[in-house]
């Protein structure tokens, strides 16, 4: 996958976000009719199913179509913020972890070294756990702020951190395990507008950080392209 200027990023990025707003607001205006054959409680249900997997699948997809963005963009690792370094070192850092060679650090050291020269560029392979950035399947709050911190965005989410723990994966947990609850309980428009809100926050954010260059390092932000 390329994604070589602005425009295709936001076209991809909005793609993404248009045919998941569509699923989940047909599935939200089916619980507030209420008149459809499915129970009331069955709806919901599946509502906070869907929701749960177009908010993982969303963050995941946009987060890596900004690290292949900014591979396109053929900087050297020396201009781009840490964190994306941080990416290129992950299988060394384990290597000279698990060793108590001073021969084995060096080279890790090394490693660093000649990659601040390097083009930086990863491989994309769109599978699970082949990915550039994984969610594993379990999207909470703590791991949504590590991925924002792994491609250097601020965490302007605390205020949405209980919709995301303690209302939307609370109850996702309970229907995968076959669980029963009472739909009385769990406000599916509510909690629907409130991860809406994040993801389309989440959207614009990405979108102003590839047009402003926020992946560079500051002193280097103006000179480089």
């Amino acid at each position: 996958m390329k994604i070589k200027d602005l425009e295709k990023l936001e076209e991809k990025i909005d793609r993404d976000f248009s045919w998941r707003k569509v699923e989940l607001l047909q599935i939200k205006m089916a619980i507030e009719k209420n008149n459809v054959s499915l129970s009331k409680k069955t709806l919901v249900r599946s509502g906070i199913a869907l929701l749960c997997a177009h908010w993982e699948g969303f963050i995941r997809s946009v987060s890596n179509y900004y690290v292949v963005y900014i591979c396109c963009q053929k900087i050297q690792s020396k201009y781009l913020k840490e964190n994306f370094l941080a990416f290129k070192i992950k299988q060394d850092v384990r290597k000279s972890g698990e060793s108590s060679k001073n021969s084995v650090h060096t080279k890790f050291l090394l490693r660093i070294v000649d990659l601040q020269e390097e083009i930086f560029s990863i491989r994309f392979s769109d599978i699970p756990e082949k990915r550039i950035i994984n969610t594993d399947s379990n999207l909470s709050f703590e791991l949504f702020d590590e991925i924002l911190k792994s491609i250097g965005l601020e965490n302007i989410y605390e205020t949405k951190r209980n919709y995301i723990d303690n209302e939307m994966l609370k109850y996702r947990h309970e229907i995968v395990h076959g669980e029963s609850y009472r739909d009385t309980e769990y406000d599916f428009t509510e909690v629907y507008d409130q991860v809406m809100s994040i993801m389309e926050s989440f959207k614009f954010q990405v979108i102003e950080a590839a047009e402003e260059k926020k992946y560079l390092k500051q002193i280097e932000n103006s000179n480089i392209i």
